[in-house]
């Protein structure tokens, strides 16, 4: 079992999934520079290089994987918050509340 030296009380450092060398290879075989990458994962140019040295968590990577797979940043929508509230005003309707407006 590997050994924690974090100090009692802090909030343990994720494992690094990918080193920093994995995704500098990663950004490069893929024509990408720091700003563009940023741009995609909403993060500066300067995170992507500290990823570059320090490595990255599972989060980044599924990030880089979905990038790969031809998924854009998703952003929500109105559509999306409308969809929101009229799903908790059925499950209001559906627990019998009455102010629940249809």
């Amino acid at each position: 079992m590997p050994q924690n030296n974090m100090p009692r009380g802090s909030r343990a450092a994720s494992e690094k999934f990918l080193t920093g060398e994995e995704i500098r290879a990663w950004r490069i075989s893929r024509d990408l520079t720091h700003a563009k990458l940023g741009d995609w994962l909403g993060l500066t140019p300067q995170a992507v290089s500290k990823y570059e040295e320090r490595g990255a968590t599972k989060a980044i990577a599924l990030a880089l994987a979905a990038l790969d797979r031809g998924l854009k940043p998703w952003r929500a929508t109105k559509e999306d918050f409308r969809a929101v509230e009229q799903h908790a005003r059925m499950k209001a309707l559906r627990k019998g509340e009455p102010n629940a407006k249809r």
